[in-house]
């Protein structure tokens, strides 16, 4: 721990040291995006945005939120106390990155980026690319990347928020910021908690018979935590300036077993410490060019108490450490009004340790050097081009071996604007992705390892329009992509018949998919949301022992449609807004031969909003799953019901 921690203390200390210089300033261009949900950051990737009033409706998780976005899979294990995660475009979890402030939250613990751990109250934007990861990410792979960007101080101000829901559901906030001449910062707690108890149908695993079906709650369920946010920025002369980031996490939950089998005793608890720092500063002598040295540390702990063995994990306890520090330096320059390069090198350690019962069980680590390059050019005023590569080393030692693996990757974009309303949009790339340290070795009672995992090999290629028409009383938006990926040694999951999931790798494999999302509002008093994906996931593998084909849990159709109706500065009230929302699943296989199958799934949900007082207060509530429709997640337990949830908040 000596030695991790000096290097983070000389990393955070050059870090601060390094921002005393002058960034070169950009011209901003600002245009109404009511309507827009692509990123600016990478305009030839198929992206999706999703602002700040959409995060903030009562009872809903990110993970929740992610399904809209076409193209997005999305899995959880319950309640949204449980493993959330989220895959693009037939990719697994594990190879779709998720970024909180630049700091990717995949770690070495689960392998993938638990979201139920990423609280809304504290995020400003959420920007989903589905197919090309965008510049700055430190990870290229098939499976695109989800940003998730904090709220930065703006103004001074103090906040306090409560929300209250069905099963036991409850949470609460405060917060305040200061800020002055280009620097400020934000601090933030909330506390939450839920019983967790809702009713389902108990079928004793006996899916042919009913007489022994009966209704039950959900046992040992429960759920509380806190998450503790500080977030800084500090304007160091005319343009230089330094980002820090401070987030801490905690939750105490009930475990409550597999399938039909509950856990009464079993208890769970889950940590998460992140540390970041990022300065941004020109490079010495040049106005055309800029440095920007990034720093971060996260470290997470997965404890599971079994004390009555009602888990079978094999010891009384077992505890899940991972931590990882990373460090990178990049440079962007532009040598001219067309051209911007950008070129840079990151290390990165990472380390799990699983522990049960005290006694030693696994210590892994892995160490990534990395070195990657970029340009983007506008060849002609309608034409806009970009590259990207990167080469990674991982150097893995655990149990006693060592491997080193390279993992290359490239990707190029293009755009053609035909006009200022429409865009054509093509993408390719290849990629590499060494295995995880929790895909080889495991990381739950649920979820277990394959030391035996090849690495992946992958090929990614979209192409697609983008558009938008508007008079005064109408206006729209809208993108079509069609997409395809080919890999080598995919690595997926199955589920055995007792409920746990185990990685594998797939000889070959391919998906093929269309996505479409559109917005459009009218009079300025209706929005429809739209998003609709088509999707052929299958297993292409040669001499392939099973006849089902397709890949386990990739669904080849879902969509999801939004309508609010709303009003502006109507009497005292600022804005007041009243929504519905469909979202369909189709059904999945979720073992290799294709005989475990989770039904389709339909739910229906209604939202509302006041503003008021400036909009500076806001009151909201949501109805999820008006139908009550039955719903499952991968491993067979049952989710929510119907479920009602109201929130308030108020700045001053």
């Amino acid at each position: 721990m000596s030695l991790r921690a000096s290097r983070l203390a000389l990393a955070l200390g050059l870090g601060a040291a390094v921002a005393r210089a002058e960034e070169p300033s950009v011209e901003v261009v600002v245009r109404d995006d009511r309507l827009e949900r692509s990123s600016r950051r990478e305009p030839t990737a198929a992206s999706t945005k999703l602002e700040r009033a959409e995060l903030q409706r009562p009872g809903a998780a990110l993970i929740d939120l992610l399904a809209k976005a076409p193209g997005t899979q999305v899995e959880r294990g319950g309640s949204n106390a449980d493993l959330s995660t989220a895959s693009l475009r037939g990719a697994t979890a594990a190879q779709t990155p998720v970024y909180l402030a630049g700091v990717r939250l995949n770690d070495d613990v689960t392998g993938v980026a638990d979201l139920s751990q990423v609280p809304l109250w504290m995020l400003e934007r959420v920007e989903i690319f589905r197919g090309t990861a965008p510049e700055g990410v430190d990870r290229m792979g098939i499976g695109g990347a989800v940003l998730l960007e904090p709220r930065f101080p703006r103004r001074s101000t103090l906040g306090a928020g409560v929300g209250i829901g069905s099963f036991g559901e409850r949470s609460a906030f405060v917060g305040g910021a200061s800020a002055a001449s280009g620097s400020g910062a934000l601090v933030g707690l909330r506390v939450e908690g839920a019983d967790n108890d809702y009713e389902y149908l108990d079928d004793a695993g006996t899916t042919a018979t009913s007489a022994d079906d009966r209704v039950v709650r959900r046992p040992n369920a429960d759920a509380s935590s806190w998450d503790l946010w500080a977030i800084g920025r500090t304007t160091l002369g005319r343009d230089a300036r330094v980002i820090t980031l401070l987030n801490g996490f905690r939750r105490e939950q009930g475990v409550t077993g597999l399938g039909v089998i509950p856990a009464e005793h079993a208890r769970a608890r889950v940590e998460r410490s992140l540390a970041a720092v990022r300065s941004l500063l020109p490079c010495p002598g040049s106005s055309d060019c800029r440095l920007e040295l990034s720093t971060s540390a996260l470290m997470g702990l997965h404890r599971i108490r079994d004390p009555r063995g009602e888990l079978a994990i094999g010891a009384p306890e077992v505890t899940s450490r991972g931590q990882r520090v990373a460090q990178s330096l990049h440079v962007t320059s532009y040598p001219s009004e067309a051209l911007r390069l950008r070129a840079g090198a990151g290390e990165e350690i990472e380390m799990l340790s699983i522990d049960r019962s005290g006694a030693t069980d696994l210590r892994a680590r892995r160490d990534v050097s990395r070195a990657d390059a970029g340009a983007r050019l506008e060849l002609l005023p309608e034409l806009s081009l970009s590259m990207a590569g990167a080469l990674e080393r991982h150097a893995t030692h655990a149990a006693g071996e060592a491997t080193t693996r390279w993992a290359p990757a490239l990707r190029a974009g293009a755009e053609l604007r035909l006009g200022e309303r429409l865009s054509v949009l093509a993408n390719a790339g290849r990629y590499v992705r060494v295995p995880t340290l929790g895909e080889l070795h495991g990381t739950s009672a649920v979820v277990l390892g394959s030391p035996d995992l090849r690495p992946e090999t992958g090929v990614s290629v979209d192409a697609g329009a983008r558009g938008s028409l508007g008079t005064r009383a109408f206006s729209a938006w809208g993108d079509v992509f069609g997409f395809a990926r080919f890999a080598d040694d995919l690595v997926a999951y199955r589920r055995s018949s007792l409920g746990v999931v185990r990685p594998y790798n797939v000889a070959s494999a391919r998906v093929l998919g269309l996505e479409l999302q559109a917005a459009a509002e009218a009079l300025e008093h209706a929005r429809l949301d739209l998003a609709l994906t088509f999707a052929d996931p299958r297993d292409t593998s040669a001499g392939r022992q099973v006849s089902n084909d397709l890949l386990p849990f990739q669904a080849r159709l879902a969509g999801s449609a939004h309508l609010e109706l709303f009003a502006k500065r109507l009497g005292g009230v600022d804005r007041a807004g009243l929504g519905a929302g469909v979202r369909h699943r189709a059904s999945r296989v979720a073992d290799r031969a294709g005989l475990v199958v989770i039904a389709e799934q339909w739910s229906v949900g209604f939202d509302s909003a006041l503003l008021l007082l400036g909009e500076r207060l806001s009151l909201r509530a949501a109805v999820d799953n008006a139908l009550g429709a039955e719903q499952y997640d991968t491993v067979g337990m049952p989710l929510p019901g119907r479920s009602y949830h109201a929130s308030a908040e108020l700045w001053w």
